[in-house]
């Protein structure tokens, strides 16, 4: 295995928590894709013979766009490590081999919510949503804040211990549009084209993702992308929480939901609110 630097261009490396590290393309036995947008496919793969998941950059062109998503989105993960954060293994940087190689974990958030039958109780939807709340405490108190902007059950990991790991940093640059993300998740001023947005733009999302854990459904299904527009921007609406939900998780989640972002409570108030849910019926 190669140790040099990971070459973002032709002078800069890329740092990998302690180490730095560049992948060859032939170390990597790719076996099928496992999920994948815009210009970009994940694959499970073998990295000498242990199991991975890669991000394949894919336009054959390597426009001058791609190679700057792909510096970004290595820069964003080389300022990043936390439990509750895909560990990345390495990257291979030189076109036309632009991947990205991480920890291989294959369920999904979304599988476990709506493709699976499996009970959660309350103890357990606590604990999903406060490892998804532990990684944004850490991700906006980087300096600058690493704002991720397209929190999503596909975008969150379940390891077999029931950690949950965050991926998927393509939004996570400044040079993206506002309104680039997934419209069920965005915060009304990102649907407004704002582009002076800030940390709260997950606080939202995290409130839509933590409805949807407790309550087990896609928020605004059915509705195309400009009718979840209209609804949040003009009409105020907000994902439905079903009768069931308990109070203390619907208060938290409209306090995510404020249409004014300095109301929304920061990541550490939102772990502390989480915090304080009763883990048992009362």
């Amino acid at each position: 295995m190669s140790h040099a630097a990971l070459q973002l261009n032709r002078s800069e490396s890329f740092k990998l928590g302690h180490s730095e590290i560049e992948l060859e393309p032939a170390e990597l036995d790719v076996r099928e894709q496992v999920g994948g947008g815009g210009f970009s496919l994940v694959y499970r793969a073998l990295f000498h013979g242990a199991p991975v998941a890669v991000k394949k950059w894919f336009d054959p062109d390597h426009t001058a766009e791609l190679l700057a998503d792909f510096q970004e989105e290595v820069e964003v993960l080389r300022r990043v490590r936390h439990p509750n954060i895909v560990q990345v293994i390495g990257a291979c940087t030189k076109p036309p081999n632009l991947h990205i190689v991480f920890e291989y974990i294959p369920n999904t958030l979304h599988s476990v919510l709506h493709e699976s039958s499996m009970e959660m109780d309350r103890k357990r939807i606590v604990a999903i949503m406060m490892d998804a709340v532990r990684a944004f405490r850490y991700l906006h108190t980087r300096k600058p804040p690493i704002v991720h902007r397209d929190i999503k059950p596909s975008n969150f990991l379940v390891t077999r211990a029931w950690n949950i790991k965050l991926c998927d940093f393509g939004l996570a640059s400044r040079n993206k549009a506002p309104t680039a993300g997934t419209p069920a998740y965005m915060a009304p001023e990102l649907h407004a084209g704002d582009a002076n947005y800030g940390p709260a733009v997950d606080i939202y999302a995290l409130g839509v993702l933590l409805c949807e854990v407790a309550c087990r459904q896609v928020p605004f299904d059915g509705l195309s992308a400009l009718d979840i527009r209209n609804a949040v921007l003009n009409d105020g609406e907000r994902p439905k929480v079903t009768l069931s939900c308990p109070r203390a998780f619907k208060t938290i989640f409209e306090s995510c939901w404020s249409k004014d972002a300095s109301a929304r409570p920061s990541a550490e108030a939102l772990f502390d609110l989480l915090k304080d849910v009763p883990t048992t019926a009362v």
